[in-house]
Order: C-alpha cells, then sequence, then structure tokens
C-alpha cells in the first residue's frame, strides 16, 4: 500500500513495486536499482536544497517508511472527524482549519485518545466511534527538531447540541459545526494537505 508523508507543501510518496505516474517534478528514487544516501536526499528535502516531492518505489512500502523513520523522533496522535447531522466538526488553530486530535498518552489506546482529544479541544461530547479512517503522516520542526507524526483518525458521531467550547491554550481560536459546500468553500480553501487528503479520501465532499 502507498504511503505518504507530508512536510509542509510538500510530500515523500513510497509506491508499491509496480507501474506508478511518477511526473517529472519529482525526485524519484528506486531502491530496488540505486544505492541512496537517504540521510542525505532527506536533509535536502528538509531544509529546502532539494525543492521538489521525493517518490520512492520499493516493493515494499512499509520496510521503507520505517528506514525513514529512524530519522526523525517519532509521536503518535489520534484525532476525529466528528459528524452531527449533516455537519462536521472543524477547529481553527493557528489561522487555519484543523480537525481536532493530540498525542497519545502512555498506555492509551488510539480510540480512546481521538475522544479524550476531541473533548478537550472542542468542548464536545457524547461522542461514539463510527469507524476507522486512514492514517496520515507528517513532519514538522519543532524547538530545532525534526518531528514525525502518526496520526490515527475515526469518523465519530453526536447528537451534541451544547455550546463549542475551543481550548485556547492549544491554540485553538475556533470551533465551528460545517456542512459540505461550507467544507468546500471555507475549510479547504485554508487548511493543511493532510486534512484535505483525509477529508477527500473519507468521501464526504
Amino acid at each position: 500500500m502507498n504511503k505518504t508523508i507530508y512536510y509542509n507543501d510538500k510530500k515523500i510518496v513510497i509506491y508499491e513495486k509496480r507501474d506508478e505516474v511518477i511526473t517529472n517534478q519529482d525526485f524519484l528514487i528506486d531502491l530496488d536499482k540505486i544505492n541512496s544516501d537517504l540521510n542525505k536526499t532527506l536533509m535536502e528535502f528538509l531544509t529546502g536544497t532539494l525543492n521538489k516531492n521525493i517518490s520512492i518505489i520499493d516493493k515494499n512500502p512499509e520496510i521503507v517508511y520505517k528506514e525513514i523513520k529512524k530519522h526523525f523522533k517519532y509521536i503518535e496522535a489520534a484525532g476525529g472527524l466528528i459528524q452531527n447531522k449533516s455537519s462536521y466538526l472543524f477547529i481553527k488553530r493557528l489561522g487555519k482549519w484543523d480537525l481536532p486530535k493530540g498525542k497519545i498518552d502512555g498506555e492509551e489506546t488510539p480510540q480512546k485518545a481521538a475522544i479524550r482529544e476531541c473533548e478537550e479541544e472542542c468542548g464536545v461530547g457524547g461522542l461514539t466511534i463510527v469507524k476507522k479512517l486512514e492514517n496520515t503522516y507528517h513532519i514538522y520542526l519543532l524547538k530545532g527538531e525534526y518531528i514525525l507524526k502518526k496520526t490515527y483518525w475515526y469518523l465519530m458521531h453526536t447528537n451534541y447540541e451544547g455550546k463549542l467550547i475551543p481550548q485556547t491554550e492549544e491554540n485553538i481560536e475556533e470551533a465551528v459545526w460545517f456542512k459540505g459546500e461550507d467544507i468546500k468553500n471555507v475549510v479547504l480553501k485554508n487548511s493543511y494537505p493532510t486534512i484535505i487528503g483525509l477529508l477527500q479520501n473519507s468521501l464526504i465532499l
């Protein structure tokens, strides 16, 4: 299964060994054919020296992903796409629309962490998990260290009709219910590639 790791407006895509459409805008690594200096390539990608997406072709994307993971501090988080009738709950954090999520604590399961973080970040209640959504992966820079975060996502349902309370200490400015057209016209125009991809693949648009 292909795997995509986002970093700002760029991405690393790990493809299975098969016929894939690779554009000439990508930096191509075929691990079956060449001995690549993966660390050097990753640093060029992160620092902007390599201003392209990276496409990696290998017969086992999961093994390649584990090799990439070794180069970063790794954390896991969980969050939710929350539905109430025909509306979905979004937060605005640091000026961009996002979905509630947060770091998994200790021995906490991803499911429990997702519900807890959604409740804490939005003040929403009565959450039940409907199904698992795809995981997302992204890299970010924190205090001079590159972090690779894997986020487990869940489609959730609630009948909650109370007031939403954004968690301001987590830099959340708003928590808002949006419907289909507003998601397209407002959220997608000011969100992150990971969230846009998740929404598109979740078939709510």
